[in-house]
């Protein structure tokens, strides 16, 4: 696997989004106790970086997942959150 440099803040993330399966942005912030601005600069880095998904729903609110790679870089970086969903 290439190597990816990733600050904590950035792997929290990951690790919240591993363990709900997928998380909105706004529940996301809060439970994380991470400022939206903030959020949304991780949330670019990652999605640009091919580690999550964002999608829009009905509400307009943005739904974060990990996509294929990023599920990928988290069974490496943490083999325990094989148990959670993906």
């Amino acid at each position: 696997m290439k190597k990816i440099e990733l600050p904590e803040d950035y792997a929290i993330v990951l690790q919240q989004v591993k363990e709900m399966g997928e998380e909105d942005f706004t529940s996301l912030a809060e439970s994380l106790r991470i400022s939206r601005p903030r959020l949304l600069h991780i949330v670019k880095n990652l999605h640009h970086k091919g580690l999550i998904l964002v999608s829009r729903n009905t509400y307009s609110d943005a739904w974060i997942q990990l996509s294929t790679k990023g599920a990928r870089l988290m069974d490496f970086m943490w083999p325990e959150s094989r148990a959670f969903a993906s």
